[in-house]
């Protein structure tokens, strides 16, 4: 039972299954196949549920449940199981049934735990999120607030992409990610608006950029490359510490040992001496 269960065979299937659902998606290879591929796809389903009540079998649930990754990995499969309902029931009848079935694409992420240093690296992004939180609120904010202005002062000139908050949003979450923030202002100014609102425009639009663009996203890639980064940070600066503490001993220790060896010089001394201040006398007498 046990290498029905091995990590180089889950690998092989989980990739199998990730080319499978790939080639399926184009229409002339769905076509010629006639939709036989996905009974792979159905055939790795099923292993992965078996997968995981041997896991549980061997391992008790609660001994199953305690792993991360086993959690994660039930939860794509159940989230799958759906997909099993295509060969008995039309599922585009069904939309719900039709949307959990893109949960098979989330197997694909199961590959993430056989990567060296997954969990390290999760452990990082953790850190860098929870971090970054501050700024992707900022970041929010002052993009609610930019769009919130567009639609207030081009609503009427741009409706297309100003007519209501939402247009706003999407058009100004554009010009933060600096793609083609120079394109509307100049489409306003081609479509004959006047000078003065194709310079507010602009200015507005430049205001967008420096603020959310470049200092607001420049500074969240700060700190999550920071935080991504700082565990290593804390290795050398403990590597550091460890090392002044060391040196910081080996000093202690030089200095005790050349005090003890100038009392000693010093011992020999005072006996060198009275041994001269007793010859000394000898040769008075």
């Amino acid at each position: 039972m046990r290498f029905l269960i091995a990590e180089p065979l889950i690998i092989f299937l989980i990739l199998l299954n990730t080319a499978v659902l790939f080639l399926d998606e184009f229409p002339e290879i769905h076509e010629a196949t006639q939709g036989r591929l996905l009974i792979i796809d159905y055939a790795c389903i099923l292993y992965f549920i078996l997968e995981a009540a041997i896991k549980i079998i061997a391992q008790t649930f609660n001994g199953y449940w305690s792993s991360a990754w086993n959690r994660f990995d039930f939860i794509i499969v159940l989230v799958s199981l759906p997909t099993l309902l295509a060969p008995i029931l039309d599922v585009q009848l069904f939309s719900i049934v039709l949307v959990l079935r893109m949960g098979r694409l989330f197997r694909f992420f199961r590959v993430l735990r056989f990567i060296p240093n997954a969990e390290h690296l999760l452990t990082g992004i953790v850190r860098s999120l929870k971090a970054s939180v501050g700024v992707f609120l900022t970041l929010f904010i002052l993009l609610l607030v930019f769009s919130m202005g567009a639609t207030i002062l081009f609503s009427k000139m741009a409706p297309e992409y100003f007519g209501n908050p939402v247009l706003s949003l999407y058009s100004l979450f554009k010009v933060f990610t600096i793609e083609g923030w120079f394109e509307i202002p100049d489409e306003m100014a081609a479509n004959g608006a006047s000078g003065a609102d194709v310079l507010l425009l602009r200015g507005f639009f430049v205001m967008a950029v420096t603020l959310g663009g470049i200092l607001g996203l420049s500074l969240a890639n700060a700190v999550f490359v920071d935080e991504m980064t700082a565990d290593n940070t804390d290795k050398v600066e403990a590597m550091v510490e460890d090392l002044q503490k060391e040196m910081a001993q080996f000093h202690d220790k030089t200095r005790q040992d050349n005090l003890d060896m100038l009392s000693k010089i010093q011992q020999d001394l005072d006996v060198i001496r009275q041994q001269m201040a007793d010859l000394a006398g000898r040769n008075r007498t």
